[in-house]
Protein backbone atom coordinates (compact mmCIF):
# COMPACT_ATOMS: atom_id res chain seq x y z
CA UNK A 1 0.00 0.00 0.00
CA UNK A 2 1.45 3.35 -1.05
CA UNK A 3 0.96 6.79 0.43
CA UNK A 4 2.15 10.16 -0.74
CA UNK A 5 4.92 11.31 1.60
CA UNK A 6 5.43 15.05 1.91
CA UNK A 7 9.10 15.21 2.88
CA UNK A 8 10.57 18.29 1.22
CA UNK A 9 10.83 21.88 2.34
CA UNK A 10 9.16 24.44 0.11
CA UNK A 11 12.46 26.27 -0.31
CA UNK A 12 15.16 23.59 -0.76
CA UNK A 13 17.86 26.30 -0.75
CA UNK A 14 17.05 27.28 2.82
CA UNK A 15 18.72 25.04 5.40
CA UNK A 16 16.42 24.25 8.33
CA UNK A 17 17.58 23.58 11.88
CA UNK A 18 17.98 20.03 13.21
CA UNK A 19 15.01 20.70 15.49
CA UNK A 20 12.75 21.77 12.60
CA UNK A 21 13.88 18.75 10.58
CA UNK A 22 12.97 16.52 13.52
CA UNK A 23 9.53 18.10 13.80
CA UNK A 24 8.90 17.71 10.06
CA UNK A 25 10.08 14.10 10.14
CA UNK A 26 7.59 13.44 12.95
CA UNK A 27 4.77 13.99 10.48
CA UNK A 28 6.48 11.69 7.95
CA UNK A 29 6.79 8.99 10.64
CA UNK A 30 3.08 9.35 11.39
CA UNK A 31 2.26 8.85 7.70
CA UNK A 32 4.54 5.80 7.51
CA UNK A 33 3.12 4.23 10.69
CA UNK A 34 -0.47 4.78 9.58
CA UNK A 35 0.25 3.33 6.13
CA UNK A 36 1.98 0.29 7.67
CA UNK A 37 -1.01 -0.35 9.96
CA UNK A 38 -3.36 -0.09 6.98
CA UNK A 39 -1.11 -2.37 4.98
CA UNK A 40 -1.45 -5.13 7.57
CA UNK A 41 -5.21 -4.94 7.12
CA UNK A 42 -4.82 -4.92 3.32
CA UNK A 43 -2.74 -8.11 3.65
CA UNK A 44 -5.73 -9.73 5.40
CA UNK A 45 -4.46 -9.52 8.97
CA UNK A 46 -7.31 -8.68 11.32
CA UNK A 47 -7.57 -6.03 14.03
CA UNK A 48 -10.01 -6.92 16.78
CA UNK A 49 -10.65 -3.27 17.61
CA UNK A 50 -9.30 0.28 17.45
CA UNK A 51 -7.23 -0.23 20.61
CA UNK A 52 -5.24 -2.93 18.81
CA UNK A 53 -4.86 -0.80 15.66
CA UNK A 54 -3.64 2.22 17.67
CA UNK A 55 -1.17 0.02 19.56
CA UNK A 56 0.31 -1.19 16.24
CA UNK A 57 0.66 2.42 15.06
CA UNK A 58 2.43 3.28 18.34
CA UNK A 59 4.91 0.42 17.85
CA UNK A 60 5.66 1.56 14.30
CA UNK A 61 6.20 5.15 15.48
CA UNK A 62 8.56 3.99 18.23
CA UNK A 63 10.49 1.82 15.76
CA UNK A 64 10.74 4.72 13.29
CA UNK A 65 12.03 7.17 15.92
CA UNK A 66 14.67 4.64 16.91
CA UNK A 67 15.61 3.98 13.27
CA UNK A 68 15.85 7.74 12.55
CA UNK A 69 18.28 8.15 15.43
CA UNK A 70 20.38 5.26 14.16
CA UNK A 71 20.35 6.72 10.64
CA UNK A 72 21.32 10.16 11.94
CA UNK A 73 24.20 8.98 14.11
CA UNK A 74 26.90 9.23 11.43
CA UNK A 75 25.50 12.18 9.50
CA UNK A 76 24.62 14.72 12.19
CA UNK A 77 26.97 16.48 14.55
CA UNK A 78 26.40 15.50 18.19
CA UNK A 79 24.75 18.85 19.07
CA UNK A 80 22.43 18.57 16.04
CA UNK A 81 21.51 15.01 16.91
CA UNK A 82 20.63 15.99 20.48
CA UNK A 83 18.21 18.58 19.03
CA UNK A 84 16.93 16.37 16.20
CA UNK A 85 16.01 13.18 18.11
CA UNK A 86 13.97 14.77 20.94
CA UNK A 87 12.20 17.08 18.45
CA UNK A 88 11.30 14.02 16.36
CA UNK A 89 10.16 12.02 19.40
CA UNK A 90 8.02 14.86 20.73
CA UNK A 91 6.49 15.48 17.29
CA UNK A 92 5.58 11.78 17.04
CA UNK A 93 4.20 11.83 20.59
CA UNK A 94 2.03 14.86 19.73
CA UNK A 95 0.73 13.17 16.56
CA UNK A 96 0.01 10.02 18.54
CA UNK A 97 -1.76 11.93 21.33
CA UNK A 98 -3.97 13.86 18.93
CA UNK A 99 -4.96 10.87 16.83
CA UNK A 100 -5.31 8.30 19.63
CA UNK A 101 -7.56 10.70 21.58
CA UNK A 102 -9.71 11.15 18.47
CA UNK A 103 -10.13 7.40 18.04
CA UNK A 104 -10.07 6.11 21.64
CA UNK A 105 -11.27 9.09 23.67
CA UNK A 106 -9.43 11.22 26.20
CA UNK A 107 -6.28 9.89 27.86
CA UNK A 108 -2.55 10.55 28.27
CA UNK A 109 -1.38 8.75 25.13
CA UNK A 110 1.65 11.02 24.82
CA UNK A 111 3.14 9.75 28.08
CA UNK A 112 2.34 6.17 27.05
CA UNK A 113 4.23 6.76 23.81
CA UNK A 114 7.31 8.27 25.51
CA UNK A 115 7.45 5.43 28.07
CA UNK A 116 7.23 2.83 25.31
CA UNK A 117 9.91 4.64 23.29
CA UNK A 118 12.37 4.73 26.20
CA UNK A 119 11.69 1.08 27.08
CA UNK A 120 12.12 -0.10 23.47
CA UNK A 121 15.24 2.03 22.90
CA UNK A 122 17.09 0.21 25.67
CA UNK A 123 16.45 -3.12 23.91
CA UNK A 124 16.64 -1.93 20.29
CA UNK A 125 19.93 -0.17 21.02
CA UNK A 126 21.57 -3.57 21.60
CA UNK A 127 20.66 -4.73 18.09
CA UNK A 128 22.71 -4.14 14.96
CA UNK A 129 21.91 -1.45 12.42
CA UNK A 130 24.46 -1.34 9.60
CA UNK A 131 24.73 0.61 6.39
CA UNK A 132 21.30 2.16 6.86
CA UNK A 133 19.60 -1.18 7.45
CA UNK A 134 18.16 -2.69 10.64
CA UNK A 135 19.72 -6.05 11.46
CA UNK A 136 17.84 -9.30 11.93
CA UNK A 137 17.70 -8.96 15.75
CA UNK A 138 16.18 -5.46 15.56
CA UNK A 139 13.54 -6.49 13.02
CA UNK A 140 12.81 -9.60 15.09
CA UNK A 141 12.40 -7.59 18.31
CA UNK A 142 10.14 -5.08 16.56
CA UNK A 143 8.01 -7.74 14.87
CA UNK A 144 7.69 -9.59 18.22
CA UNK A 145 5.94 -6.51 19.64
CA UNK A 146 3.57 -6.33 16.66
CA UNK A 147 2.84 -10.07 16.95
CA UNK A 148 2.10 -9.71 20.67
CA UNK A 149 -0.45 -6.99 19.89
CA UNK A 150 -2.06 -8.82 16.95
CA UNK A 151 -2.18 -12.23 18.64
CA UNK A 152 -1.37 -15.72 17.42
CA UNK A 153 -4.71 -16.84 16.05
CA UNK A 154 -5.03 -18.56 12.68
CA UNK A 155 -5.37 -15.26 10.77
CA UNK A 156 -2.64 -13.23 12.48
CA UNK A 157 -0.03 -15.87 13.22
CA UNK A 158 2.06 -14.84 10.18
CA UNK A 159 2.07 -11.10 10.92
CA UNK A 160 5.62 -11.37 12.27
CA UNK A 161 6.89 -12.56 8.89
CA UNK A 162 5.12 -9.70 7.10
CA UNK A 163 6.67 -7.12 9.44
CA UNK A 164 10.18 -8.63 9.45
CA UNK A 165 10.50 -9.41 5.76
CA UNK A 166 8.49 -6.68 4.06
CA UNK A 167 6.99 -3.83 6.10
CA UNK A 168 9.83 -3.18 8.57
CA UNK A 169 12.59 -2.85 5.95
CA UNK A 170 10.24 -0.88 3.69
CA UNK A 171 9.43 1.82 6.28
CA UNK A 172 13.12 2.23 7.15
CA UNK A 173 13.99 2.63 3.48
CA UNK A 174 11.35 5.35 3.06
CA UNK A 175 12.44 6.96 6.34
CA UNK A 176 16.04 7.21 5.11
CA UNK A 177 14.84 8.75 1.85
CA UNK A 178 12.68 11.29 3.71
CA UNK A 179 15.53 12.21 6.05
CA UNK A 180 17.74 12.87 3.04
CA UNK A 181 15.01 14.94 1.36
CA UNK A 182 14.57 17.04 4.50
CA UNK A 183 18.32 17.49 4.91
CA UNK A 184 18.62 15.40 8.09
CA UNK A 185 21.10 12.95 6.61
CA UNK A 186 21.00 9.18 6.98
CA UNK A 187 23.46 6.34 7.61
CA UNK A 188 24.12 4.14 10.71
CA UNK A 189 24.42 4.25 14.53
CA UNK A 190 24.37 3.19 18.23
CA UNK A 191 22.10 3.87 21.23
CA UNK A 192 19.35 6.46 21.26
CA UNK A 193 19.31 9.14 23.95
CA UNK A 194 16.39 8.89 26.40
CA UNK A 195 13.53 11.28 25.79
CA UNK A 196 12.02 13.27 28.66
Amino acid sequence: MKTRIRDRWRNPEQQESAEKNGQALGYVCWQLALTAARNLHAEDFIYQDDVQRVAVIREYLVFLVHAADRLAFDTLEAHDRTAFVPALAHACAAQFQRNAAEVLGSGDYREQFIETLNRRNSHYGECSFTEGTPGYALLRAFSDHIQAIMGHDQTNRWVMDQVMDIDGPSVVKQLAKSMKNLGSGADSARNAPAVK
